[in-house]
Protein backbone atom coordinates (compact mmCIF):
# COMPACT_ATOMS: atom_id res chain seq x y z
CA UNK A 1 0.00 0.00 0.00
CA UNK A 2 2.74 2.72 0.65
CA UNK A 3 4.54 1.87 -2.46
CA UNK A 4 1.58 2.19 -4.55
CA UNK A 5 0.78 5.54 -2.34
CA UNK A 6 4.39 6.78 -4.07
CA UNK A 7 3.94 5.50 -7.14
CA UNK A 8 0.49 7.11 -7.49
CA UNK A 9 2.38 10.66 -7.59
CA UNK A 10 3.83 9.60 -10.33
CA UNK A 11 0.93 9.74 -12.68
CA UNK A 12 0.00 13.17 -11.44
CA UNK A 13 3.84 14.02 -12.96
CA UNK A 14 6.96 12.37 -14.06
CA UNK A 15 9.83 13.83 -11.71
CA UNK A 16 9.61 14.35 -7.86
CA UNK A 17 11.89 16.00 -5.62
CA UNK A 18 12.53 13.63 -2.35
CA UNK A 19 10.77 16.09 -0.07
CA UNK A 20 7.90 17.08 -2.08
CA UNK A 21 7.35 13.29 -3.22
CA UNK A 22 7.27 12.84 1.04
CA UNK A 23 4.72 15.06 1.51
CA UNK A 24 2.36 14.37 -1.70
CA UNK A 25 2.38 10.46 -0.47
CA UNK A 26 1.36 11.11 2.76
CA UNK A 27 4.18 10.05 4.69
CA UNK A 28 6.34 12.18 7.61
CA UNK A 29 4.44 13.42 10.44
CA UNK A 30 0.69 12.26 11.33
CA UNK A 31 1.31 9.95 8.38
CA UNK A 32 2.74 6.95 6.85
CA UNK A 33 6.33 5.75 8.18
CA UNK A 34 9.18 4.39 6.67
CA UNK A 35 9.38 6.60 3.31
CA UNK A 36 13.26 5.64 2.84
CA UNK A 37 12.76 2.25 3.02
CA UNK A 38 9.98 2.05 0.39
CA UNK A 39 11.51 4.04 -1.67
CA UNK A 40 14.46 1.96 -1.54
CA UNK A 41 12.24 -1.29 -2.35
CA UNK A 42 11.04 0.83 -5.37
CA UNK A 43 14.48 1.30 -6.74
CA UNK A 44 15.64 -2.38 -6.04
CA UNK A 45 12.70 -3.33 -8.14
CA UNK A 46 13.37 -1.14 -10.68
CA UNK A 47 10.36 1.09 -10.72
CA UNK A 48 11.56 4.15 -9.57
CA UNK A 49 15.47 5.92 -10.11
CA UNK A 50 16.97 8.77 -8.82
CA UNK A 51 17.24 10.80 -11.94
CA UNK A 52 18.94 13.96 -10.77
CA UNK A 53 20.18 16.06 -7.53
CA UNK A 54 19.28 19.58 -7.93
CA UNK A 55 19.51 22.33 -5.22
CA UNK A 56 16.20 24.27 -4.50
CA UNK A 57 15.41 27.39 -6.21
CA UNK A 58 14.53 30.51 -4.04
CA UNK A 59 12.47 33.20 -4.81
CA UNK A 60 14.96 35.12 -6.50
CA UNK A 61 15.33 32.00 -8.64
CA UNK A 62 18.92 31.06 -7.30
CA UNK A 63 20.14 27.90 -6.33
CA UNK A 64 20.34 27.48 -2.66
CA UNK A 65 21.45 24.54 0.23
CA UNK A 66 22.43 20.91 -0.63
CA UNK A 67 21.52 19.02 -3.87
CA UNK A 68 18.57 17.03 -3.25
CA UNK A 69 17.57 13.64 -4.89
CA UNK A 70 14.76 13.97 -7.90
CA UNK A 71 12.74 10.58 -8.62
CA UNK A 72 11.54 9.46 -11.61
CA UNK A 73 10.19 6.01 -13.46
CA UNK A 74 12.20 4.30 -16.02
CA UNK A 75 9.43 5.19 -18.48
CA UNK A 76 9.88 8.97 -18.13
CA UNK A 77 13.19 8.62 -18.43
CA UNK A 78 13.77 6.31 -21.57
CA UNK A 79 10.25 6.02 -23.19
CA UNK A 80 7.37 3.44 -22.12
CA UNK A 81 8.34 1.19 -25.82
CA UNK A 82 12.18 0.76 -24.91
CA UNK A 83 11.67 -0.41 -21.58
CA UNK A 84 8.94 -3.00 -22.84
CA UNK A 85 11.33 -3.87 -25.92
CA UNK A 86 14.03 -5.47 -22.37
CA UNK A 87 10.98 -7.38 -21.53
CA UNK A 88 11.95 -10.45 -23.78
CA UNK A 89 15.78 -10.15 -23.40
CA UNK A 90 17.25 -13.25 -21.90
CA UNK A 91 18.89 -12.88 -18.60
CA UNK A 92 22.12 -14.06 -19.75
CA UNK A 93 21.79 -11.69 -22.78
CA UNK A 94 21.00 -9.09 -20.57
CA UNK A 95 24.32 -10.04 -18.03
CA UNK A 96 26.24 -9.61 -21.50
CA UNK A 97 25.18 -6.68 -22.35
CA UNK A 98 25.90 -4.96 -19.02
CA UNK A 99 29.38 -6.54 -18.92
CA UNK A 100 30.24 -5.22 -21.81
CA UNK A 101 28.91 -1.72 -20.71
CA UNK A 102 30.66 -1.59 -17.39
CA UNK A 103 34.14 -2.89 -19.29
CA UNK A 104 33.73 -0.39 -21.84
CA UNK A 105 33.78 2.15 -18.79
CA UNK A 106 36.36 0.68 -16.94
CA UNK A 107 38.56 -1.06 -19.18
CA UNK A 108 41.56 -1.27 -16.68
CA UNK A 109 39.26 -3.49 -14.33
CA UNK A 110 39.76 -6.81 -13.48
CA UNK A 111 37.31 -9.48 -13.71
CA UNK A 112 37.33 -10.34 -10.31
CA UNK A 113 36.74 -7.08 -8.88
CA UNK A 114 33.56 -6.22 -12.04
CA UNK A 115 31.81 -9.51 -10.36
CA UNK A 116 32.30 -8.45 -6.65
CA UNK A 117 30.83 -4.77 -7.89
CA UNK A 118 28.56 -6.12 -9.98
CA UNK A 119 27.51 -8.82 -7.11
CA UNK A 120 28.03 -11.50 -9.61
CA UNK A 121 30.59 -13.64 -7.51
CA UNK A 122 27.93 -14.97 -5.22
Amino acid sequence: MRQKRIMVCFSEQKEWFSFALKCQAGFGKGGEKNFEGTVTALQMGGYLLIRDFRQRINKKDFPYGWPISVYTTPEALWDYHHIASAYSADPAESKALIYEHIRKNFPDAFLEELNAVLGWSR
